[in-house]
């Protein structure tokens, strides 16, 4: 279950994006907490049902493509990520990571 809460949050992530749209938008639009959305990016909860129905209505999408997860993320969602990944790691996995990379480019 916890993949699939982890798939979901990323889904709602891009969606947002796509819509341009905040979390506390949303949240005001389905009458709930703006913590329960950022909690459901975080892969940590799952949306209600009655929830899901409205994020259909906010995003005005069909039902399949808010689950529509995405395993072909594109470069810029890619690079989007890692640097998310790394944005807030210590200097060692930094080095690391530094390290990784450029043996993969050499």
């Amino acid at each position: 279950m916890a993949k699939l809460r982890e798939q979901f949050g990323r889904r709602l992530e891009e969606l947002l994006k796509k819509h341009k749209m905040k979390q506390c938008e949303l949240a005001e639009k389905l009458d709930i907490d703006p913590q329960s959305i950022s909690r459901m990016i975080a892969g940590k909860h799952f949306p209600k049902e009655e929830n899901i129905e409205k994020m259909i209505k906010a995003f005005n999408i069909q039902p399949e493509e808010l689950f529509k997860f995405s395993n072909n993320a594109d470069d810029k969602e890619l690079i989007e990520d890692i640097n998310r990944l790394i944005s807030n790691a210590p200097s060692s996995k930094l080095r690391m990571a530094h390290k990784i990379i450029t043996a993969l480019f050499e």
